[in-house]
């Protein structure tokens, strides 16, 4: 298959045109797809025939595929399919952000972070786009450590950073809520989404990718909650510091989509986010997930 890899935009990113998803790849173009993931941590493909079908297929060159643990959301037809549906009340309650009513808004967060075995990585594929908004923002962790000064790098080298499962955003310390006004259906506790209390999970502050040996960033705004072993103000103190640089523009990407692209990222080393959509537009979005095979945090009792 005689594909074209682009950057994806000067942040991060590779962009992969003329692909078809249901061709059969040869074992040097497979070598080329995996080592161009772990290289960039993202990869933008457009191409033809991309269903549900070709996704799965697509999705288990780089691992055994994970079914997401709520049945709801699981495509009735392809278990390995996540469904995000805008329309869905019970996934996406009506919120309000800065005075407007939004959808589907999510802050930058990692899969399974609360956990210590987060997910390898996952696929998004568009399905149905509404007109406006709707989009992906995604968020290199690699190149914001890369950015740090000597000084900090030295200092947080060693340190343990905890992250605790919530799903009321009030409870997140270093997501920023201060334009956020919660809807009538917004969730309290785990259970009112189907979830078990997991216990918190502490993970190394500077991760070590196990795949590249690229050094991470490890922090993101969502499931936040302190640097172990530092008093609450030094720590708060140093977390938003650290959540001010991972979230700065120059290692993020905003993807505007097209029906049929498909997004693979890095989920051990990058973070991902949603601005939503208004109520009533339609936006299907087809999620397969790559399971993680390695510990990288630890769950605290």
């Amino acid at each position: 298959m005689n594909f074209q890899v682009s950057p994806l935009s000067e942040a991060l990113g590779v962009r992969i045109d003329g692909f078809d998803f249901a061709a059969d790849l040869s074992r040097s173009e497979r070598e080329k797809l995996t080592a161009l993931w772990l290289e960039h941590g993202m990869l933008m493909i457009r191409g033809a025939n991309a269903n549900p079908q070709t996704q799965i297929g697509f999705s288990k060159l780089f691992g055994e595929l994970e079914a997401h643990p709520l049945k709801t959301i699981r495509s009735g037809d392809y278990p390995e399919l996540m469904e995000l549906n805008s329309e869905d009340s019970r996934t996406n309650p009506v919120a309000v952000w800065d005075g407007e009513e939004w959808v589907g808004r999510l802050g930058w967060h990692k899969d399974l972070i609360y956990t210590a075995k987060p997910n390898r990585g996952a696929i998004l594929r568009a399905v149905k786009l509404p007109e406006v908004d709707g989009q992906t923002g995604y968020a290199d962790q690699a190149k914001a450590y890369d950015a740090l000064s000597d000084e900090m790098k030295a200092r947080i080298d060693s340190m343990k950073v905890v992250y605790r499962f919530e799903v009321n955003l009030y409870n997140m310390p270093f997501l920023d809520t201060s334009g956020y006004i919660a809807g009538p259906g917004a969730p309290q506790k785990p259970a009112d989404v189907g979830f078990p209390d997991f216990p918190d999970s502490r993970y190394p502050l500077v991760l070590t990718h196990p795949e590249t040996g690229r050094k991470i960033l490890n922090i993101c705004p969502m499931f936040l909650e302190c640097i172990d072993g530092l008093d609450k103000a030094e720590s708060d103190a140093l977390l938003h510091e650290l959540v001010a640089h991972v979230t700065r523009p120059e290692f993020a990407y905003l993807h505007a989509w097209q029906e049929g692209d498909m997004i693979l990222w890095d989920n051990w080393r990058f973070m991902h986010s949603a601005p939503g959509v208004k109520p009533g537009a339609k936006r299907l979005i087809h999620r397969t997930t790559i399971l993680g095979d390695v510990v990288l945090g630890e769950a605290i009792a």
